[in-house]
């Protein structure tokens, strides 16, 4: 039995307002959380928000939590099994730690990677040729920093040090 054309354009059509209802619907709750952490962050205790909202202060406090928390928050879980790729210092002993596509790189690794692309002297290898970048793939595109098994490019150690120092700002 062939299916009715117009009852199936009216499925189409109810199910593009229903998606489209459930994406108002998170932008509305993620814009409430945000507008929530935004009160906090300003200044308000989690009690007087709760109290302007009429809400308890646990909700208040994982509806804060849920938009981001606050920059004085530790996260509650670290991030098991993260290190550094090229010196192998776990995540809790750098002070940051970049992620690329499956490697990752320490502040102390990205300042060595800097000073080996620059000429100074280093316990990184200089390596050329061939070899393509751990973070980017590239290969052919200049001098590239070796670590144990991976390998970064001068423009992803300039990005990577730009991310250390922004997230040391914030």
């Amino acid at each position: 039995m062939p299916l009715d054309e117009p009852l199936l354009a009216a499925a189409h059509a109810a199910t593009r307002r229903w998606r489209a209802a459930q994406q108002a619907t998170e932008q509305a709750k993620a814009d409430y959380q945000q507008s929530i952490r935004r009160l906090h962050l300003a200044g308000a205790s989690l009690r007087e928000i709760a109290d302007a909202l009429k809400l308890s202060h646990q909700r208040v406090h994982q509806l804060v939590e849920a938009a981001g928390g606050t920059p004085d928050w530790r996260p509650k879980k670290k991030s098991a099994g993260l290190a550094c790729s090229f010196c192998g210092t776990p995540d809790e002993e750098c002070g940051r730690l970049v992620a690329g596509p499956k490697v990752f790189i320490c502040d102390g690794c990205v300042e060595q990677a800097q000073r080996a692309l620059a000429g100074q002297p280093t316990r990184l290898e200089q390596a050329l040729g061939r070899f393509s970048c751990s973070f980017c793939g590239k290969t052919g595109g200049g001098p590239l920093v070796a670590g144990p098994g991976v390998l970064i490019c001068g423009g992803c150690v300039s990005f990577t040090a730009e991310v250390v120092a922004a997230t040391l700002g914030g």
